[in-house]
């Protein structure tokens, strides 16, 4: 049995005299949840911010003002729950500041502020960025906990370089601003790590997402068809984690956030299964299937999932007389037509049915926990999903439907 760690704490749930029997139950472990103070490589997603106030000459902007919402919008039990609010600003000829300041926050006990130079911010995207320049900024903000405003240590990352995202106006082009939140730690695991984020610091421990590095990198969605295991980009609080292929349940975090109490799981592998509701959803496109149907999640925002669209097709016509295909289209309502044309322009004859992205919860993709596409998932005819994976996973997929 491998020990990770001087921090973890081994015990058997039950001691009992024949040691092949204990082997048969779950192993209760603690594990020290540390800080981090870095964001690169550790999962947290950047959140673009919505501005307050502009002030532009021209296409150079001079100021802005931003509004970085980190708990309940409105008004509370203890009235209205301020926003944070950060003065982005241009000083002297090639310097910019990031800016916490009491004049803007009256609620700070002690202002903030990160100096930068402009021409380097306009060459750094989020795959190249010196880690010192996005430094943890922990700031004691307000809360509403019952009728009473209480104040939390709260903790984020703030990104003045374009993170992807464009925006309307070309001042905000000119000095973007996004920002990492939430309450966040990791469980070292020998050369594993496992990050938690809670992004809403009076939210319950349920809302917490989970991500796993193995061997330096992030896992992504993925289901193995020869060991069945699951893998995920996202895990969520009642998920099992797959680390180093043993499967592992989060039962409890201490109130202090310093340790995580797990259970390594005796089964071997989990079956997923598609949810009832959906089976019947896609229970006439099973009709034609010799044993299992092909699900191409995508959406008209995806780039990858249409110039992945002509090999897709392709090996449709390979195996469609075995194996349906039926394409999931997470999007806006508005965008069902264009998705209708993009099959046209692709010359993709198989059905399609949509997701509504604005009620994601609630969709297949939600209840499925897709977080990467496109995504290309087998669902037998019982509901098992044995095979679930991304672009990078297509050739794999295309040697098994063509029994390779």
């Amino acid at each position: 049995m491998k020990i990770y760690g001087r921090n973890l704490l081994i015990s058997w749930l039950l001691i009992l005299p024949v040691f092949a029997i204990a082997q048969e139950r779950d192993i209760s472990v603690s594990l020290a949840l540390n800080e981090i103070n870095q964001s690169r490589g550790t999962g947290r997603e950047i959140v673009t911010l919505k501005e307050v106030q502009i002030w532009c000459a021209g296409k150079k902007p001079d100021s802005v003002l931003w509004a970085v919402r980190y708990g309940s919008k409105g008004e509370t039990e203890c009235g209205e729950v301020p926003a944070l609010q950060v003065l982005t600003r241009r000083t002297g000829k090639s310097g910019l500041e990031v800016c916490i300041l009491q004049r803007y926050n009256p609620f700070l006990k002690k202002e903030m502020v990160h100096s930068y130079v402009y021409d380097s911010l306009k060459k750094w995207k989020k795959s190249n960025y010196p880690e010192s320049a996005v430094p943890r900024t922990v700031i004691d903000l307000p809360f509403c906990n019952g009728k009473q405003t209480v104040f939390f240590p709260s903790e984020m990352y703030f990104y003045p370089f374009n993170t992807g995202v464009s925006y309307p106006d070309s001042c905000l082009n000119e000095m973007p601003l996004g920002v990492s939140l939430g309450k966040s730690g990791v469980v070292k695991m020998g050369d594993d790590s496992i990050f938690l984020l809670k992004r809403y610091y009076t939210a319950p421990d349920h809302t917490i997402s989970m991500k796993v590095k193995e061997n330096g990198v992030l896992q992504q969605d993925l289901v193995t068809m020869t060991t069945r295991l699951v893998y995920k980009n996202i895990y969520r609080w009642a998920d099992t984690l797959v680390i180093g292929e043993k499967l592992y349940k989060v039962d409890s975090i201490s109130g202090d956030w310093q340790t995580v109490y797990m259970r390594q799981l005796k089964e071997k592998r989990l079956t997923l299964k598609m949810p009832e509701k959906y089976m019947r959803q896609l229970e006439p496109y099973f009709k034609n299937a010799e044993e299992y149907l092909l699900l191409d999640f995508w959406g008209t925002w995806c780039k990858p999932c249409i110039a992945g669209m002509p090999d897709l097709r392709a090996l449709h016509d390979k195996v469609k007389t075995k194996v349906p295909f039926v394409s999931v289209c997470f999007d806006d309502p508005e965008k069902y037509a264009r998705a209708e044309e993009i099959f046209r322009e692709n010359k993709l004859t198989w059905p399609q049915i949509f997701c509504n992205m604005k009620d994601r919860k609630y969709t297949m993709v939600g209840e499925l926990s897709v977080t990467t596409f496109p995504t290309y998932m087998l669902v037998s005819k019982s509901g098992e999903i044995f095979f679930s994976a991304s672009s990078g996973g297509f050739d794999e997929l295309s040697g098994i439907l063509q029994g390779k």
